[in-house]
């Protein structure tokens, strides 16, 4: 029995201030309500909590998933806990998404409920981009401190290694961490067709923090060396004005182009031509536009940040540009590269395989467990058998006939810990032993080691960035 499998019949809220009809969604949203989803199609009574806007109905059911609206932008925190301490006793579980400051879950719905908060990256930095001073100092309060303080020892979920990093160095929370990464819808990628001119693209929200600024000077650059440099962008938003500014100031109307929100279609079609996606993020969670390019085959440039040194492998899907480089340096050098068609083809097909290892399904799996292990943990009042430490170990072995193989899957599934990650490839296991060294791995590993037929010892190695992300035999070559 799977975790997803396990929640079915459970009633689960998720709480989160926007939802996909919202102006300003973006992949924080998309994140959520894709694992509400795959929770419910599991089975699940899933409830989700969210702001309302414009003319958003106030209830509405949509893909099985049972949408509360109510509240503003801020006010949904007070919403939001009013309607948490009045249904406590209706849900098994909250799954509380911190966007900057999470709603506080176990402030109302009390000791005796299981609470995950899931965090896509910490705002410490951030608030005084968008709040005076005083603001931001509350701000940083309630992310850290207050927050450290209400949610104890429960369990937190980052989407990426580096955000995990983040909210145990920055945040100080105590809890265990787990990271489960954001999945990807399946699109095409398969009639992919490169524009004969070097071509950038990127699709996302015209937001600030994104620095999309950056990009539009490099190509001002660049085009001294790439004379037919196209640049696209797509995607709207509170920056889109002063982009299409910056445009005309630097005289780049035939070279660069703000599509503005474009159709699934278009969406593609931009996709399709490109050479390379250019993400100059200060900072992401994840980075779902880098993903989302690797479908196409198409590599990144990003800076060498949280979130972003996690979706992409310097060298291997993409290049960082790190403290000693620049943009624009690392966009030359990349495009440089990529007017090699047979590199190019390399490159695309080892971003199309490390794409392939993500889907919603999968990020799903990863939730479920974790809220699984909280409802159990809840419900028997024990803790954890490891500690929640931050170092995870990865075993990897063979088995020598498919029943010792349908025998050792069995007693992985029904002795470790929920959360821990069991991949099989026909009798090959890797699994990822969670809050444990190789010592403590070896010991979780012992009775199966005498049980089991291998065909030679466990191999234990720490877990690296791509262990954590998503397990598999399959090594990407540089």
């Amino acid at each position: 029995m799977t975790p997803l499998d396990r929640l079915a019949g459970k009633r689960i809220l998720f709480v989160n201030w926007r939802d996909h009809t919202h102006p300003q969604a973006g992949g924080a949203e998309v994140y959520c309500e894709e694992l509400a989803r795959s929770f419910a199609a599991a089975g699940a009574e899933v409830t989700l909590f969210t702001s309302r806007h414009l003319d958003a109905p106030v209830v509405e059911l949509h893909r099985g998933v049972r949408y509360i609206r109510s509240g503003r932008t801020f006010d949904v925190y007070v919403r939001a806990a009013a309607f948490m301490r009045e249904r406590r006793r209706h849900f098994d579980a909250v799954v509380d998404f911190q966007n900057g400051i999470p709603f506080f879950a176990p402030l109302f719905t009390g000791h005796d409920m299981a609470t995950v908060c899931v965090i896509h990256h910490v705002h410490q930095k951030q608030f005084a981009l968008h709040f005076p001073a005083p603001l931001a100092a509350v701000g940083r309060m309630l992310e850290g401190p207050v927050a450290r303080l209400v949610y104890g020892m429960r369990p937190v979920v980052a989407v990426s290694p580096s955000t995990r990093d983040a909210v145990r160095r920055a945040l100080r929370l105590r809890g265990p961490i787990h990271v489960v990464p954001n999945g990807l819808v399946p699109r095409g990628g398969g009639d992919r067709d490169p524009a004969a001119e070097p071509r950038i693209a990127l699709v996302t929200r015209l937001v600030p923090q994104k620095r999309i600024d950056l990009l539009v000077r490099a190509a001002a650059t660049l085009r001294d060396r790439f004379p037919s440099l196209q640049v696209d962008i797509a995607g709207t938003g509170p920056a889109e004005a002063d982009l299409a500014a910056l445009v005309t100031e630097l005289s780049l109307e035939q070279t660069v182009r703000l599509h503005g929100r474009v159709s699934d279609e278009r969406r593609d079609e931009i996709w399709r031509r490109a050479w390379l996606t250019v993400v100059p993020s200060v900072q992401e969670g994840w980075g779902l536009t880098v993903l989302e390019a690797n479908q196409w085959g198409v590599p990144c440039v990003a800076f060498d940040v949280p979130g972003l040194r996690d979706a992409v492998i310097d060298g291997t899907t993409g290049w960082l540009v790190g403290a000693d480089g620049t943009l624009e340096e690392t966009v030359g050098h990349a495009l440089g590269i990529l007017s090699d068609r047979s590199a190019a083809d390399s490159m695309g097909e080892r971003c199309r395989a490390w794409s392939a290892r993500f889907s919603w399904q999968d990020s799903a799996r990863r939730l479920a467990a974790v809220v699984d292990a909280e409802i159990a943990r809840v419900d028997s009042g024990r803790g954890s058998r490891r500690t929640p430490g931050d170092q995870a170990t990865v075993a990897r072995f063979t088995v020598t006939d498919d029943t010792s193989a349908d025998e050792a899957e069995s007693w992985l599934r029904s002795r470790l810990r929920r959360t821990d990650d069991v991949s099989r490839q026909s009798r090959s296991f890797t699994v990822l032993l969670k809050g444990s060294d190789e010592l403590e791995a070896a010991a979780a590993l012992a009775d199966l080691v005498e049980r089991a037929e291998l065909v030679a010892p466990p191999r234990l190695d720490v877990a690296l960035q791509t262990d954590l992300l998503s397990l598999s035999a399959e090594e990407l070559a540089g």
